[in-house]
């Protein structure tokens, strides 16, 4: 999980281009008499983003796309405003859509870390919440196996995640997740979890919900064993245990500085600090 800055785009001009869109003059002016109470609805966001109250805001039935949201309008027909008139590579209300995808550095995903950026998440489930279909700071870049793994049920108050662009830089600056080596043949690694003893509880909350809705253990765990697979070749060259020692401690004082809580920072760590793995472990047999 790393934090992203939050889009630099107006909430009512990417509404009201899409909006704009809309052939049908009727449901048109429907959207825009809605626009007053969308607003009020985003005001509160980020406020409820930080102090986990998301699940405040009123959730719609699952399912029933008939069903009226706000001003007169259905939820098929919030969540088409987003599917129809924001996504396709036609319109000109895509280059919204494409500014957003292109936030995430180096088009790496936000959530994981080593996927790559495709898609759009509603942090919100339009499912849900598709009122908030079209807000720019409902909507983040992700890789496929993340918009897949993450929850699309309605939010609750003990599983909210981290939200990208609103969480505390205390993610970033301090270490949270971990890897273990295991003695295996070849070597494996797994990856845990453990937040700052000053952490509020609702942060350590968040933390372990995103790690365990993304299945990022097991996820982690298959990058790690491509990476170790590879890196058994490079150790034998090295010769010594102090010359494989020093290697690792280097790389993982690299990436961390990179990146302090990514898979490869957390491996590497583990592995500088394993004795079995440099005296020999890290051979594949």
């Amino acid at each position: 999980m790393k934090r992203l800055p939050p889009p630099d785009l107006d909430a009512r001009e990417v509404y009201g281009a899409c909006v704009s869109e809309i052939p049908i003059s009727d449901l048109a002016m429907r959207f825009t008499k809605a626009a007053d109470t969308l607003s009020s609805l985003a005001e509160q966001y980020q406020s409820r983003t930080t102090t986990n109250e998301l699940h405040l805001y009123p959730a719609s039935e699952w399912g029933n796309g008939d069903q009226i949201v706000i001003s007169g309008l259905t939820k098929t027909q919030f969540t088409d405003l987003y599917s129809t008139y924001l996504v396709p590579s036609g319109r000109s209300t895509r280059i919204f859509y494409d500014k957003l995808l292109s936030a995430a550095p180096l088009g790496k995903c936000p959530l994981c870390g080593f996927g790559q950026v495709s898609t759009l998440d509603h942090f919100m489930p339009k499912a849900y919440y598709p009122y908030f279909a079209v807000l720019p700071i409902n909507l983040v870049p992700v890789c496929a196996d993340c918009n897949k793994k993450k929850s699309s049920g309605k939010l609750k108050e003990q599983s909210q995640p981290s939200h990208p662009y609103f969480e505390v830089p205390e993610i970033d600056a301090e270490t949270w997740l971990f890897a273990t080596v295991v003695e295996t043949s070849p070597a494996t690694a797994v990856f845990s979890v453990a937040t700052p003893k000053s952490w509020p509880e609702k942060l350590t909350r968040r933390i372990r919900n995103h790690f365990k809705s993304l299945s990022l253990a097991s996820r982690f765990a298959i990058e790690a064993a491509s990476e170790m697979a590879t890196l058994s070749d490079y150790l034998g060259m090295l010769g010594t245990g102090a010359r494989i020692g020093e290697h690792l401690t280097m790389v993982a004082h690299s990436e961390q500085l990179h990146f302090k809580n990514s898979w490869k920072a957390a491996l590497y760590e583990a592995l500088s600090r394993s004795g079995w793995y440099q005296d020999g472990g890290y051979r594949r047999t």
